[in-house]
């Protein structure tokens, strides 16, 4: 079975910020501690997992379709460090000597291209195996049997799989149940307030009953107590309008999403290796010459063209 693994770029790499000391900076004093944790994970992919295809989503600066619905969708987070903010360039520099497709798009987050491609995907190649690497909850509405979440916990050393059955047990609802989740109990990530007075476990124990918003609606006669009720009908629209914010997007009409480009190929590793000299990954390139030297031997054999 061939696989398709792809990475939700801005989630990476806030994660590797945050879990690389600051120190490490390169040598003309670039902070590029983001960039090496990223690096080091997409590496792990490629040893690990060793894909067929893989492509990066990122979020582009700027309000998406979400906030000309919600004007304070997102409204509670903190400003960007601008440590951060100046390696995102680099991160994108590194996949483009590695030959790796950018998905990225005015208006959409990150989160909705990893629905759309997977979609697209499914919708080709029914017999793919698909892995989605981030450490955001929000993409684990998109497991199914064909869809997996890789959530990286150090490195890509210790990861969890998420597959529908430990969605499940993580959050007591499953995959297609997610946005319905976070309508009902809010998100205070997206600054998303859902149903006031309802929690986790009222959440699940009402879409345990009722399955979906839609359904829980069309039946508020049967819920209760009476109090629960009560809070579901005052707070009715923005029920629904969270669920629909944390819904991501499955399709879009001008995805051009070509196979051929998201193949895992052979990459110039002379650009790899003046990039990596550039910002003092010594081990990282270390890592990248086996890889490389994977991909020479396959070639020698007269194999199809990627890395493995």
């Amino acid at each position: 079975m061939q696989t398709f693994v792809l990475i939700d770029g801005n989630a990476i790499v806030h994660r590797c910020y945050h879990a690389v000391p600051p120190t490490l900076t390169a040598p003309d004093g670039t902070p590029v501690n983001a960039v090496y944790g990223f690096t080091s994970i997409l590496l792990g992919i490629l040893e690990v997992e060793k894909p067929d295809y893989l492509a990066v989503a990122f979020d582009m600066k700027g309000p998406t379709f979400r906030h000309a619905e919600f004007a304070d969708y997102k409204a509670t987070r903190v400003k960007t460090d601008d440590a951060l903010i100046v390696q995102f360039p680099l991160v994108k520099e590194v996949l483009k000597s590695f030959s790796v497709p950018i998905f990225e798009k005015p208006g959409l987050e990150a989160d909705d291209y990893l629905g759309i491609v997977s979609h697209e995907l499914k919708e080709r190649l029914p017999d793919l195996q698909i892995l989605i690497v981030t450490g955001d909850q929000d993409a684990l509405q998109l497991v199914d049997e064909q869809v997996w979440v890789v959530a990286p916990v150090s490195g890509y050393t210790k990861v969890i799989r998420y597959d529908r059955t430990l969605v499940h047990q993580k959050l007591g609802v499953w995959p297609e149940q997610v946005a319905d989740f976070k309508g009902l109990r809010g998100d205070s990530s997206d600054n998303l307030p859902g149903v006031p007075g309802i929690g986790e476990k009222t959440a699940v124990k009402l879409l345990e009953q009722f399955n979906s918003v839609e359904n829980l609606y069309e039946h508020l006669e049967e819920v209760l107590p009476e109090r629960i009720r009560a809070l579901l009908i005052e707070h009715k629209d923005q029920a629904f309008l969270c669920k629909k914010m944390a819904t991501i997007l499955k399709k879009d009409g001008d995805l051009d999403l070509s196979l051929d480009d998201c193949a895992v190929h052979n990459f110039d590793i002379e650009k790899v290796r003046d990039l990596f000299l550039k910002f003092a990954f010594k081990s990282l390139l270390v890592r990248t010459e086996k890889l490389n030297l994977a991909w020479e031997k396959k070639r020698g054999n007269g194999a199809q063209i990627s890395l493995f």
